[in-house]
């Protein structure tokens, strides 16, 4: 039923007649190629087995046969009516030609960009064998990408901002630069000696543009902490290495009821590393040992590390991720600059806080970057935080938003905090500095 040929039936007269009109059927229709497609008119002078795929409108000996192959068979046109799916070698245009049930087309514009039909294959490999991790592998020397029309994008697509989507460049397999949106909407570039460990080396944000570069404007560099008592909680004159009694700053308010206190201070020369005046809370050596080497530990600039206890107020409330926090306490609404660096270390002691992020501002937890509220856990320890906080100037009003807002989940819970600092403009802050002086620790 496919070719139409027809049977030999039993005792039929002349059986060599149906014989021949199959072979001829099947000279015509197997292995088909044509010397031209869409033309109208036949040739005056055709060759024996010439085949032709009829246009549209045709005329002469073609009439009446639009769209039908035709064969040049025994001196005489034989004509034959496609089916769907049927596929001829055109030759006038070296590219394969296929009946759609109405009309001939060629193949690559019925499944290319521009066809009337959908094409896709569950993998593709190229000059290579693609595999379920690489569903489209190509192996080339080049590969060329070019416009249709006037522009050409290439787009990279991930589900959530969470998620990852970004081009990695790889040496004998191994991973060395990656280029992207890595798990937030910031387009980012990282480095890699070994292809495990990524090291952020230039970040853009999403929302300001700002360009920040995390490993080339350390500290040491040029740094100076804006809070006047260096972030030592123990006033403003104090700049020996040594302080006195607990003082909780200015530039720190407590809000919805929020207590306050001196936990303990770290003790220069202290005895848990061999000196003589006095041995640390454990809290606090938790973090000193944490941002110090051993030998580091016994001598060092003295801080007070401040408990704030939560109030039992409900204003400011925020939820995150299923959980209702409420303000405990923030830098003190002021005067600030539009870009400012913030870093202290934190530590959550009786359930999860929470930091709230206003919009232009990236949260760093122990060096890795958040574009949302950041919680911070019990079980997390101590923890170094740096905020990023970047304002437009024209649309700033020069006192909001507070750069840290710390929000709590009931009334009693408990957080340590220490060695803030407040530093002008976007700087990296190593997460093991510690104290950073204040400009009047040299002028007094």
């Amino acid at each position: 039923p496919n070719l139409d040929l027809p049977y030999v039936m039993p005792a039929q007269a002349q059986p060599n007649v149906t014989h021949n009109e199959a072979i001829r059927r099947l000279d015509a229709l197997v292995q088909i190629s044509v010397m031209s497609s869409g033309t109208d008119t036949p040739p005056g002078s055709p060759a024996e087995g010439e085949r032709h795929v009829i246009g549209s409108s045709p005329t002469g000996a073609w009439a009446s046969h639009a769209d039908e192959l035709a064969a040049w068979q025994d001196g005489t046109w034989t004509f034959h009516a496609p089916k769907t799916g049927w596929l001829a070698w055109a030759g006038d245009e070296t590219m394969p030609l296929v009946f759609t049930g109405s009309a001939w087309e060629r193949l690559d514009a019925v499944i290319g960009a521009g066809g009337s039909a959908a094409f896709s294959v569950g993998s593709l490999g190229i000059n290579t064998s693609a595999d379920p991790g690489n569903l489209l592998s190509v192996r080339a020397a080049n590969a060329l990408f070019t416009h249709e029309g006037d522009s050409h994008r290439i787009s990279i697509n991930k589900a959530g901002s969470g998620d990852t989507a970004s081009l990695i460049f790889k040496s004998n397999w191994t991973g060395h630069a990656e280029i992207g949106l890595a798990g937030d909407t910031d387009l980012s570039m990282k480095v890699s000696p070994d292809g495990g460990t990524f090291v952020e080396a230039l970040k853009i944000d999403s929302a300001s543009g700002v360009v920040s570069m995390p490993q080339s404007t350390f500290l040491a560099d040029h740094a100076v902490n804006l809070l006047q008592d260096s972030g030592r909680m123990a006033g403003n004159g104090a700049t020996s290495t040594t302080v006195g009694a607990f003082s909780f700053p200015a530039y720190l308010s407590a809000l919805n009821g929020a207590t306050t206190s001196g936990l303990a201070k770290f003790i220069n020369d202290n005895t848990d590393y061999g000196g003589a005046a006095g041995s640390l809370n454990s809290d606090v050596k938790a973090l000193i040992d944490q941002i110090r080497d051993a030998g580091s530990r016994r001598y060092n600039a003295e801080f007070w590390v401040a408990q704030i206890t939560a109030g039992s107020g409900t204003a400011g409330s925020v939820s995150h991720l299923g959980q209702t926090y409420y303000e405990a306490f923030t830098t003190a609404l002021g005067l600030r600059l539009p870009g400012l660096t913030f870093h202290a270390y934190l530590r959550a002691l009786d359930d999860t806080l929470l930091i709230h992020r206003s919009d232009g501002m990236t949260i760093y937890k122990d060096g890795v970057s958040a574009q949302d509220h950041l919680p911070i856990a019990t079980g997390d320890g101590w923890v170094s935080i740096t905020i990023h906080d970047m304002r437009d100037p024209r649309g700033f009003d020069g006192v909001s938003p507070q750069t840290l807002d710390i929000r709590c989940k009931s009334s009693g819970d408990r957080v340590l905090f220490a060695c803030p600092a407040l530093i002008g403009g976007l700087t990296k802050i190593d997460d093991d500095i510690g104290v950073v002086a204040a400009y009047g620790s040299w002028v007094g």
